[in-house]
């Protein structure tokens, strides 16, 4: 059989009912805290996943810039050659004027293709 309830136990019983309320309101605020860790820990997986994709594409503009000015440069030289080409023929002609447009124009294509000769 239990004991009879007394006077001093209705207080103990009400604060234990109140450490009770307490300690499911933490376990609630903890549910939600750990949710809210997890969605973040997501949303960070996710943007781990976004930013190594981004990484990836950077290095591949990076490497066909790099193709695209070398191409560019050497059809820059291609083209400067050309203009050589008929600058010595026009100068072989033996046109006065010519020849001194057609050595400034050797002068100019030299420096852009850093003094390679074709």
């Amino acid at each position: 059989m239990s004991a009879p309830a007394t006077e001093g136990s209705a207080p103990g019983n009400r604060r234990l009912q109140q450490t009770q309320a307490q300690v499911d309101e933490v376990v609630d605020i903890m549910r939600v805290n750990v949710d809210k860790v997890l969605e973040r820990d997501s949303k960070l997986s996710e943007l781990d996943d976004r930013a190594d994709a981004l990484q990836a594409g950077a290095s591949q503009f990076e490497t066909s810039a790099a193709k695209l000015k070398r191409k560019f440069w050497w059809k820059n030289c291609k083209s400067g050659a050309s203009r050589r080409k008929e600058a010595v023929v026009r100068g072989g002609r033996g046109m006065g004027e010519g020849w001194r447009g057609a050595s400034k124009e050797l002068n100019v294509s030299n420096t852009r293709c850093h003094g390679l000769a074709y």
